[in-house]
């Protein structure tokens, strides 16, 4: 059992073992005086950058901070880029625990192992800090990976959870610089995602929503869950021989074709992110593998991010503001998703968002590389200290690191030339989807009944005028001019009404049509040709009254 206080001295030993005393001492006053001087045989951290240290000590503080620093890597508008690059490189591979530690796990879910499997690897094939892989074939002949977790792991992270919470608290208080990228909101970010990541339920959930869409991908695939033998601390799933998709060499040796798999690697993301709005959000080496078919599999299901419809349509104009160079376009996006752009450095913000597109624009399509481009976009946030959401910062560095591996596998591979049409027909449809065609018409009649209610709203005044809460001073000149006012206000707000219905009632119909030269795709064009005259006759009417 992991006690608090214990937890408290080990990490204290740790930090201060890397050169971290004197930030340790500003937050817990006394820390280092009170602990035993840390004696070491070596010193090779002495020699080693500050970042390196910060690794080094995460990796040493074991499952809960080696997460934690998986996760803050994500945050590329906060930190410095080499430290950036320290945390991405974090690994959890562990020494596994013995066989006999695992088994009851195993058998609590699955029943004896004996009688459940025709055979079972006792050796794991992975082993990380939650939990390790072992490979076993079912009574049936199906081969499948065990994945179980690590006995006590839940405990160990139930009170690092806590530590790093009263760690986020302190850094706030004594290090007032870094109040605007809320450590302790961050931290709460994080106890949710690893609180899921221990329940293998969630796991097995993830690859099914995940298969559903992978399947609109030709040859991009999840391994089956074999739902009777899981649980919250074990997964049973269709095991996949295959290469690493970063393993370029070994995936010409099989003979497959890396350019088809880079693209359609970088379509299902595509379509995850800016479609769907959930995605896989660790698309290392590790996680995708070419199997012996060829098709690009996913494995590793705890991590997965989510992005509101709202955010999602943002994101998608924020890439097509790139893809044309329209700086205004990308200040729009930003805002959309929550960038808090003060008036007083908008100009200056502006100004670096152009020069940076410059570099950019006189490339031939062919040359343009939006992986480039985008990897400098969290470090324009970060001159600027703005703070953005969590889901984004992930859809960045998803959407980054899989332009990465496109390139390895395609060096000629371009973000713009293959997959900029695909983005632009997302975002085509996301404007005639059922959510955007809910939301006009819900705004719409919002409308219509702000104008129904326009007479009560008026009659209320009146009434407070009347009864002396309010003193109005008008002559009669000023009643006609408000009358003629009304009337040509209402007369172009029922024209506007007439013209939305018309767009709304077309735009179902031709969502609901089958194909081109049918009925309903006829009559919504129809409609789409009657609502631009009646628009641009509006247009004309106002233009004559004010001139």
């Amino acid at each position: 059992m992991v006690t608090r206080f214990r937890r408290y001295g080990q990490i204290a030993d740790i930090l201060i073992k890397y050169g971290f005393g004197i930030a340790l001492e500003q937050m817990y006053p006394g820390t280092t005086t009170r602990r035993r001087p840390f004696r070491r045989k070596k010193e090779p951290e002495i020699y080693l950058s500050e970042y390196e240290r910060v690794r080094l000590a995460l990796e040493e503080l074991g499952p809960t901070f080696i997460k934690f620093g998986q996760m803050v890597s994500t945050r590329r508008e906060m930190l410095p880029p080499e430290l950036i690059e320290e945390l991405q490189a974090l690994t959890d591979r562990v020494k596994p625990v013995p066989f006999d530690e695992v088994r009851g796990t195993i058998e609590e879910y699955c029943g004896p192992i004996e009688k459940t499997f025709a055979y079972f690897e006792e050796v794991p094939t992975a082993s990380a800090s939650l939990s390790q892989v072992h490979r076993a074939m079912l009574r049936d002949g199906t081969v499948v990976a065990v994945k179980v977790q690590r006995p006590g792991i839940e405990d160990i992270i139930e009170v690092d959870l806590k530590i790093l919470a009263s760690l986020a608290e302190r850094v706030e208080k004594n290090f007032p610089e870094y109040k605007i990228y809320n450590p302790s909101g961050v931290v709460r970010e994080f106890s949710v995602q690893i609180q899921k990541e221990l329940d293998f339920v969630n796991d097995g959930k993830n690859a099914d929503r995940l298969r559903e869409i992978v399947t609109e991908v030709p040859a991009v695939r999840v391994p089956r869950i074999h739902w009777e033998y899981s649980g919250p601390r074990l997964l049973v799933m269709e095991y996949i021989r295959g290469v690493r998709v970063d393993d370029v060499d070994a995936i010409r040796i099989l003979g497959f074709d890396t350019k088809k798999i880079a693209n359609r690697g970088i379509k299902s993301y595509i379509k995850q992110i800016l479609k769907y709005g959930f995605f896989h959000a660790d698309p290392h080496g590790g996680n995708l593998l070419v199997d012996m078919k060829g098709d690009l599999v996913f494995l590793d299901f705890g991590a997965f991010a989510i992005l509101r419809p709202e955010r999602r349509e943002a994101l998608v104009a924020l890439l097509m503001g790139f893809l044309d160079n329209d700086v205004d376009e990308i200040i729009a996006s930003f805002r959309d998703l929550g960038v808090d752009l003060d008036d007083r450095i908008l100009d200056s913000f502006k100004d670096e968002t152009y020069t940076i597109l410059r570099e950019y624009s006189g490339y031939d399509i062919r040359q343009f590389d939006l992986g480039g481009l985008m990897k400098q976009v969290p470090g324009l946030l970060n001159r600027y200290r703005l703070v953005v959401p969590m889901s984004l910062m992930q859809a960045l560095k998803v959407i980054i690191m899989v332009l990465d591996t496109g390139k390895k596998l395609d060096p000629h591979f371009h973000f713009s030339e293959e997959v900029g049409p695909y983005v632009a027909e997302i975002e085509r449809e996301s404007f005639f989807s059922r959510s955007t065609l809910k939301r006009f018409t819900k705004d719409t009649f919002d409308v219509i009944d702000d104008f129904i209610s326009l007479p009560h709203v008026i009659n209320r005044a009146l009434m407070k005028a009347t009864d002396g809460s309010v003193k109005i001073e008008v002559v009669g000149t000023d009643i006609a001019r408000l009358a003629n006012s009304i009337d040509r206000a209402s007369n172009n707000l029922l024209i506007g009404l007439i013209t939305a219905a018309i767009v709304i009632g077309s735009s179902l119909m031709l969502f609901l049509s089958d194909e081109k030269g049918s009925i309903p795709y006829n009559a919504a064009l129809f409609g789409y040709i009657i609502a631009v005259i009646i628009g641009l006759v509006s247009i004309y009417r106002v233009w004559r009254l004010k001139s």
